[in-house]
């Protein structure tokens, strides 16, 4: 399998990533963008679920340099390359990636955080999270290993995969999630059994003329606030090029905290 390096922030971060099969792309940096600088425990302590390569985490990082970074994913090749990195892109300091199947909790035996906790007794600020596109079975597989167990659900679906993310959160912390726009149903549903609330949902338009193919969802974890629907992000201009707020957040890293306000 061949791999390539490709820019991201405008070429500040550097990223290793498999050539073909899943590819880390705008979904990542809007996902990182989603984090809030500000916490009420000071330093910062994310948690990335389904890291693949890292992109999300290290986008997250290189905003906001003292962040305590957890990675996890279960593809051992994908977490070896997020370990490469964050030490490539000098951002490893305060940075873990584990390889770890969500559905077994057996896999996290041994892994603990900077202070010595285990992992899975960890309350994070802020957990982040781009998990599979597809329910098995509703979606072909693909060539690559890769791509097919970072795009289908496995032994975690939807609703597990966040159930496990919202047990990540401390109170009052929060939960990201970018996904396909029609799972936001699933996604909402989730959520609400998880006891988040303030729960604000930000619509993904390509341009201005066509549906949103994506949304990212953030919820507060023991928050009773009422839903939002937020305006949206128009990414692209009808020429293909992106809005300029597109390319603030794709190409400098701007935080999308005013979005989610």
């Amino acid at each position: 399998m061949g791999w390539t390096t490709d820019g991201f922030l405008n070429g500040a971060l550097q990223i290793e990533q498999p050539a073909t099969g899943f590819r880390a792309g705008s979904d990542a940096v809007l996902l990182a963008a989603a984090v809030a600088a500000a916490t009420a425990t000071g330093k910062l302590n994310v948690l990335d679920v389904g890291c693949g390569v890292g992109t999300a985490g290290l986008c997250v990082k290189h905003r906001i340099r003292d962040t305590v970074l957890i990675g996890l994913d279960v593809q051992g090749e994908l977490v070896e390359a997020a370990k490469r990195n964050a030490r490539h892109n000098n951002l490893e300091a305060g940075c873990q990636f584990h390889q770890v199947n969500i559905a077994k909790r057996r896999s996290f035996e041994g892994i603990l955080m900077p202070d010595g906790q285990p992992l899975l007794a960890f309350g994070f600020d802020h957990v982040i999270t781009n998990p599979p596109f597809y329910e098995a079975g509703r979606a072909q597989s693909s060539p690559s290993e890769i791509k097919t167990l970072a795009h289908l659900e496995g032994d975690a679906d939807l609703f597990s995969w966040i159930k496990f993310s919202i047990a990540r959160t401390r109170p009052k912390g929060r939960i990201s999630i970018i996904h396909r726009a029609d799972r936001l149903g699933d996604i909402l549903n989730a959520l609400d059994t998880g006891k988040c609330g303030d729960i604000k949902v930000l619509p993904l338009w390509p341009n201005e003329l066509t549906p949103a193919k994506r949304v990212l969802v953030q919820g507060t974890k023991g928050n009773g606030g009422p839903l939002k629907l937020l305006r949206g992000l128009v990414l692209h201009e009808q020429d293909g090029k992106p809005t300029e707020i597109a390319d603030r957040i794709l190409r400098d890293g701007l935080s999308l905290e005013d979005q989610f306000k």
